[in-house]
């Protein structure tokens, strides 16, 4: 029995004198979470008929995996109430995600690049070549490309501002369904959740 215990005496001091030699156990970091809203205004070029502006609201929410890397979900409404003065309106709806990428952090501001995927609802009007109207939508494919700068205003609220290359589709003259490209810019108000470094 006396070895046995001696053993296990000996186990238990050698754990302990390892455990001082190896300092603290660092703990899981999770990633840090944000979420917010925004203005959007999109300049889109409509396929066959020219650009149209519109204005809108944005909902994003990512999480930084890491110091440099993060995902993000992108969900956005834009609207124009009277598209090519017809009196009917023209709106877009995207929701994509994709990874966000942070080449410059500092504490107080960073700068983001990010590639986003998705789909994209678009509503509104065209003209067929006789000049008659067309109005319907188109529900494709739609992805972004783009980046900007996030400034810390105090501990848990930030101010981004970012502009996109956006990629969606609509129909043209010949009501086929046409990519389509916009620009979109955006300022939204952040709330930080977890503990930034």
């Amino acid at each position: 029995m006396k070895p046995i215990i001696s053993a296990f005496l000996l186990l238990l001091f050698a754990s302990s004198a390892y455990a001082q030699e190896q300092g603290p156990v660092r703990a899981g970091i999770a990633p840090v979470i944000e979420g917010g809203v925004g203005f959007t205004y999109t300049v889109g070029n409509v396929p066959s008929e020219g650009q149209i502006a519109m204005n809108g609201v944005q909902a994003v929410l990512n999480a930084d995996l890491q110091r440099h890397f993060g995902v993000k979900l992108d969900v956005g409404y834009s609207r124009l109430f009277d598209a090519f003065s017809t009196g009917h309106s023209a709106d877009v709806m995207t929701y994509m995600a994709g990874p966000v990428f942070y080449p410059v952090r500092t504490r107080k501001t960073y700068v983001y690049a990010e590639l986003l995927v998705g789909a994209a609802r678009q509503t509104g009007v065209n003209f067929e070549n006789n000049g008659q109207m067309l109005m319907g939508y188109a529900h494709e494919f739609a992805w972004a490309g783009g980046g900007g700068f996030q400034y810390r205003l105090t501990p848990r609220f930030s101010l981004r501002v970012g502009a996109d290359y956006l990629r969606t589709a609509f129909f043209d003259s010949n009501v086929t369904v046409q990519g389509q490209r916009n620009i979109r810019s955006s300022v939204s108000f952040i709330y930080t959740f977890g503990e930034r470094e």
